[in-house]
């Protein structure tokens, strides 16, 4: 799943820490992948047989923990498996004919960014919580990093501090950003993407096709089954 659909599925009233943490596995790999694997489960165990352990930190890797089991959760849905079932043809025939390598891979990416987009557009006013509790929870993230011994905090935050600067999921709003956020998605993995260069007016008026489709679809693909939390 994507930024927004963790934060809006399952975030707790009163529980800030717990809430920024529960995009904070896939903040770690976008902005530090040399620095991302850490053992939450065992590091959240030693803490708590620790005297006097900081509550906060235990909610951020508590949330970290949920997030882990709601993308487990989430890829072997029903409601995961529909939407690819049913946009497979139609997406693999888009990318064949604007040479778009490995359409599986960014079939699955697409769902994850299509539901993100539309759960914004439904949920606006969450939206600006998302962003307001990644700024006001700097301090607690700050501390977890160092609990978790990262090695480069100082890259995190000045990435972290551009991602709550420039708010980008606001653009979701905007149906062409979803084709450029899975251009960017390719070049962050390393895959070409000539394919959007060459054929980005075209692409955006696929991918607008395809997705107000699905939209008129998802309550029989399932979309309460990932509606609810763990």
């Amino acid at each position: 799943m994507n930024f927004f659909s963790h934060f809006l599925i399952d975030h707790k009233p009163n529980l800030p820490a717990y809430n920024v943490a529960l995009i904070m596995p896939d903040l770690l790999r976008n902005f530090t992948p040399k620095s991302c694997k850490f053992h939450f489960q065992k590091q959240l165990d030693q803490l708590k047989n620790t005297p006097n352990p900081d509550p906060s930190i235990i909610e951020f890797l508590e949330g970290c923990l949920q997030h882990i089991a709601r993308d487990k959760a989430f890829h072997s849905s029903q409601f995961f498996k529909n939407s690819y079932d049913t946009l497979r043809n139609e997406w693999k025939t888009i990318c064949h004919n604007y040479q778009m390598p490995k359409y599986w891979f960014s079939l699955h990416v697409l769902i994850e960014i299509m539901l993100d987009k539309y759960v914004l557009d439904n949920n606006l006013e969450k939206l600006t919580l998302f962003y307001h509790q990644l700024n006001n929870q700097r301090e607690t993230v700050a501390k977890a990093l160092d609990y978790l011994q990262h090695p480069q905090p100082t890259l995190f935050f000045e990435r972290y501090n551009r991602f709550c600067e420039v708010q980008y999921l606001f653009h979701y709003q905007q149906i062409d950003r979803i084709a450029f956020a899975l251009h960017r998605i390719f070049i962050q993995v390393g895959i070409p993407t000539t394919w959007y260069d060459q054929h980005e007016t075209q692409i955006v008026a696929d991918i607008t096709q395809l997705y107000h489709r699905w939209v008129g679809q998802l309550e029989s693909l399932g979309l309460h089954e990932i509606q609810s939390r763990n």
